[in-house]
């Protein structure tokens, strides 16, 4: 009976991960359809494990619900994108100094390790890879900061605000240099400050990379509306 729950817990992942997969590679883009008769052929699933697919899309922003409509991949507006990086410098400014009051040498280490594994994932051209891993860098500098309430908040910004970068991130930076490279060029910036101890230097490289990844954002997309899914997984 465990093996079973196990065995739907890991298809369920998988699915997962494809359809993140897929909305980071654009193959959905926002307000696309995803209707369940296609996903249980797609994933070889339930019709009641599409419906857990498809809430815990829908839990991390991903997808959104319309009752008696069905699911479509969230489509955030010009005023939410700005709303969530807004919030974000608000929680992430305060995590950011008070880690870098008191890193110890084994979090420098934990926060290196972590940002050369976004190297190997931007090497390799994952970019669904490298989007998630540059927003549990950002998770990481509010665990390493023990603050649990704010860290709460930002584990639900970092949610929304991954799909806003995964939909809407030019792939290069007004300076010709890939989102990638800098992402993680400015990554590199904030541990030395942070692992120094300096601060205020600490917040200014942090608001400074935020506010960048806010004017990568290309905020008037294409939308597409109905797509054979069979054809996005196959």
């Amino acid at each position: 009976m465990g093996t079973d729950k196990t065995s739907v817990n890991n298809q369920l992942d998988a699915a997962y991960q494809r359809v993140w997969g897929a909305i980071v590679s654009h193959k959905l883009l926002p307000g696309t359809r995803l209707k369940e008769d296609d996903l249980c052929d797609t994933f070889d699933i339930s019709r009641g494990n599409v419906r857990k697919l498809l809430q815990q899309l829908a839990h991390h922003h991903l997808v959104t619900l319309i009752p008696n409509s069905g699911a479509f991949v969230a489509r955030p507006s010009r005023e939410e994108a700005l709303e969530v990086f807004k919030t974000r410098r608000l929680v992430e400014l305060e995590m950011v100094r008070e880690l870098a009051r008191k890193c110890s040498a084994q979090d420098r280490q934990m926060l290196e390790k972590h940002v050369h594994r976004e190297h190997e994932a931007h090497s390799s051209g994952d970019k669904s890879l490298r989007i998630r891993l540059s927003g549990e860098f950002h998770l990481l500098i509010g665990a390493l900061a023990e603050r649990p309430v704010l860290y709460q908040f930002l584990h639900e910004i970092i949610s929304r605000a991954s799909l806003i970068v995964a939909l809407y991130q030019r792939s290069h930076s007004a300076n010709g240099r890939s989102a990638g490279d800098r992402a993680c060029s400015e990554h590199h910036d904030l541990i030395d400050a942070i692992a120094a101890h300096r601060v205020e230097q600490a917040v200014a490289v942090m608001e400074q990379h935020l506010q960048e990844l806010e004017n990568q954002l290309d905020l008037d997309p294409p939308l597409e509306q109905h797509v054979d899914l069979r054809k996005v997984f196959a």
